[in-house]
């Protein structure tokens, strides 16, 4: 039987939707969490609103800071000492850009958040320092990458690289036991898709077709899958 008593769990992405239903639902499970997000005060809500929430601690850090990640993680195993024994990267930024506005830059940010920090984070947190054996990752995809839409290119790209990264990294780890799931989700009424709903329907009913495609989920049914 699987127990997250006293188990030790980074979760990005924890200041709001589905990140900050899985750490909620983590601690109430017994698990010792540590929340990474941009947002100081949203993580401290997220805290707040956590099983004893002295158990827990968090980080505010910008994932688009890809080349101080090591020192990321280094500071959250070191602070108490005690290994990792999962990691759940539910960080991610929305992109809604038509071909013809897309650039490097755009596209750069979106990469660097959905996909880039992803790798960096599993490559730090895989190293023997830093978890324990049997350890566990899970990413959170999204099913737009099975049915894509128009104007999604940087944000499927950077969905669907990291499916990629999970099934290859999972052969690498292997020697060391670390098993990477990843969920594909519908769509999830967070935050984040929200603000972009009003973007999208200038053009478009985007909560009609994705309908069709699933049922609309609230982030609480999707953090009882992670």
């Amino acid at each position: 039987m699987i127990t997250f008593e006293n188990k030790k769990i980074l979760i990005t992405g924890a200041s709001s939707g589905i990140g900050r239903e899985i750490a909620i639902h983590l601690s109430q499970l017994g698990a010792k969490v540590v929340l990474i997000a941009r947002d100081e005060n949203r993580l401290k809500e997220t805290l707040n609103l956590m099983q004893q929430p002295e158990n827990h601690k968090y980080f505010s850090y910008d994932l688009e800071d890809i080349d101080n990640i090591h020192r990321l993680v280094t500071n959250c195993v070191e602070y108490d000492n005690i290994k990792f024994d999962a990691f759940v990267h539910c960080a991610g930024v929305p992109a809604v850009i038509p071909l013809k506005v897309l650039d490097y830059k755009k596209f750069e940010k979106v990469l660097k958040i959905n996909t880039y920090s992803y790798l960096e984070l599993i490559k730090h947190l895989s190293k023997k320092q830093n978890s324990n054996e049997e350890s566990a990752v899970v990413y959170l995809s999204s099913i737009m990458t099975k049915y894509p839409t128009s104007s999604q290119i940087s944000y499927l790209m950077s969905k669907a690289s990291a499916e990629s990264i999970s099934k290859t990294i999972s052969i690498e780890l292997l020697k060391r036991k670390i098993r990477i799931n990843t969920i594909i989700v519908g769509a999830v009424l967070t935050d984040m898709v929200k603000e972009t709903e009003k973007f999208r329907s200038l053009k478009f009913n985007t909560k009609n077709m994705l309908s069709n495609i699933n049922k609309t989920l609230e982030p609480k049914e999707v953090s009882n899958m992670a």
